[in-house]
């Protein structure tokens, strides 16, 4: 019986060792570690009679820590920054950005985050009629004219930040090709809201009613 224990004592000793080595690495590993990623901010709670009208910052960098198998299932759509914006009122206000707001599966810890809070201008929402005007480019078929062009509707109702709004007397379409064109039409284009923060528009786009007759013969 003996024997048995002695027979190859130095082979068995030497698959202990490794064995061993095998499972500290594995725990190790599955204890430490980083993963890092990049999230975006996930803004909740605005007051009604607010809107965010600089935002600096949409993401931030995260370094995560804890086992590997559930750092490898992260994804960045699963990971998200929660800033509670109940508070904030008209103006500059900075927001802290702690580990805690940030979700992750139990198990896994934020420990580097960059920046560490975010700061944001909040404007009063306003609400204004405003007119449309029709953008045309091209020209018509040779002989041809415009006669007229109106739009239907003529203005929209707009909801959207205090300074931009107020001072707006109207706004343009996108460009309407009225190139080589030869009779009356109806063209939809979208409207020209590139740049404004709005929370809400009554349409989206109009119908370019144009006019085109031929030129009378003098």
């Amino acid at each position: 019986m003996k024997g048995l224990f002695t027979k190859n004592l130095s082979l068995k000793l030497i698959s202990v060792f490794f064995a061993v080595i095998l499972w500290w690495y594995f725990v190790t590993s599955e204890r430490g570690g980083e993963t890092a990623l990049s999230i975006p901010l996930d803004f909740r709670n605005i007051p009604s009679s607010l809107i965010i009208f600089k935002n600096p910052v949409e993401s931030i960098n995260i370094r995560i820590n804890g086992p590997a198998t559930l750092r490898r299932r992260l994804s960045p759509r699963d990971v998200k920054a929660i800033i509670d914006l109940s508070d904030a009122k008209a103006g500059v206000s900075t927001f802290e950005i702690q580990p805690e707001h940030i979700t992750l599966p139990r198990g896994l810890r934020v420990s580097i985050r960059s920046p560490t809070s975010v700061m944001l201008r909040f404007d009063e929402l306003f609400k204004k009629n405003i007119l449309v005007e029709a953008v045309l480019i091209g020209k018509p078929l040779a002989g041809y004219k415009i006669g007229g062009v109106w739009v239907d509707p003529p203005a929209v109702e707009i909801v959207g930040a205090q300074s931009e709004l107020k001072g707006l007397r109207k706004i343009f379409t996108e460009e309407v090709d009225v190139s080589g064109l030869k009779k009356d039409t109806i063209k939809k284009a979208a409207l020209g809201l590139g740049g404004l923060h709005i929370k809400s528009v009554s349409s989206q786009e109009v119908k370019v009613n144009i006019k085109c007759g031929k030129v009378a013969a003098e």
